[in-house]
């Protein structure tokens, strides 16, 4: 049995101490992090389906040309098709920001978006813009979310770069 001085003793007590205190502050961190994120991503989750309603709606209004010629959004089923895969796109970048995990969008049903598109005659052009303006709508909603305070404006900044990341692999697999 190894015999500790009194100076042996506290000098391990204040080493305990630094580690837990410096754990403590990791873990803390860790937390307030995961929260953030998590509000940022329950807010999307709520608002999805109003940002995919408004940037269908928004892109229609843009292209009011195209509105009456056989290309367009115009009918019941397309338009019920791009607010679904709207809401659908951004089930998976929630998805996407929770596990950083890419390799579902190899797995997943937007690989076969582009296909369905012009099986339904709407322009890879206008289904590209409705991604966009998701993705402007998604990085408003993260910047807007209530509880960030300025001491999470890094995790505001990392959320916004990985929502653009995703939304670009997104919009890739209609190009």
């Amino acid at each position: 049995m190894h015999n500790f001085g009194n100076k042996d003793l506290l000098s391990s007590c204040c080493e305990l101490t630094n580690v837990l205190d410096e754990n403590f502050e990791n873990i803390q961190e860790f937390v307030n992090t995961a929260n953030s994120r998590l509000d940022a991503i329950v807010s999307i989750t709520n608002n999805s389906h109003a940002i995919a309603a408004d940037a269908v709606t928004a892109m229609i209004c843009e292209n009011q040309d195209s509105v009456n010629s056989h290309n367009c959004v115009n009918t019941t089923n397309k338009m019920s098709v791009c607010l679904r895969d709207g809401e659908i796109i951004i089930r998976y970048i929630t998805f996407l920001l929770i596990t950083k995990d890419e390799s579902v969008l190899e797995k997943s049903c937007l690989r076969e978006l582009k296909n369905a598109y012009i099986a339904l005659g709407v322009p890879l052009s206008h289904a590209i813009r409705v991604v966009e303006l998701i993705k402007d709508s998604t990085i408003i909603d993260i910047k807007t979310t209530s509880s960030f305070s300025l001491a999470n404006q890094s995790v505001i900044s990392e959320l916004i770069k990985e929502t653009e990341f995703y939304f670009e692999k997104i919009i890739s697999l209609l190009d």
